[in-house]
């Protein structure tokens, strides 16, 4: 985890130079709530499993750079092992470039999953990157990667492409 943290961390040094311009943009005009809903393509490492799911997110857009979200995913099963339930909460950081926004978020995420009898739940946290591309000033298209949890008995990351709508 330390080397793929700090990868991002040099990059976004060399995003520094631009946040000048950047910070003049944020008029707070772009407040706004969102909800979306995707196709959530899941893993688990440890036993090799992943399976599709439903992932639902709830969103508050603070100012133009940052949000927070509540996310909920459900669904899902291999031979092996089945999805419960995922509910994390985190912080999300982006760059609003016109029609697109590249993000990153970090928070904390609660996982249950089942193989046969055994039920097991985590919680730890959880890190991410994404894109959402406008298709008008409600919809958007999101596309991103988690990584939900990062334990000694589980590792469990996923992608999700979703169509969400803003409520302005």
């Amino acid at each position: 985890m330390s080397s793929w943290f700090l990868r991002c961390a040099l990059c976004s040094l060399l995003l520094l130079p631009t946040t000048g311009s950047a910070l003049n943009y944020d008029q707070y005009d772009d407040l706004y709530a969102y909800f979306s809903g995707g196709i959530h393509s899941w893993s688990e490492e440890v036993s090799d499993a992943s399976a599709e799911g439903l992932k639902i997110r709830f969103g508050q857009q603070l100012t133009s750079f940052v949000g927070v979200e509540a996310q909920l995913a459900f669904g899902g099963s291999d031979e092996e092992v089945s999805l419960d339930r995922l509910f994390g909460l985190y912080g999300k950081f982006g760059l609003p470039l016109n029609y697109f926004m590249p993000y990153a978020k970090v928070g904390m995420t609660s996982v249950s999953l089942s193989d046969g009898d055994n039920t097991r739940s985590d919680f730890e946290f959880g890190y991410g990157v994404g894109a959402e591309l406008n298709i008008t000033r409600q919809f958007f298209i999101d596309l991103e990667y988690m990584r939900y949890l990062e334990t000694d008995d589980v590792d469990m990351d996923a992608f999700t492409l979703s169509l969400g709508y803003r409520l302005r």
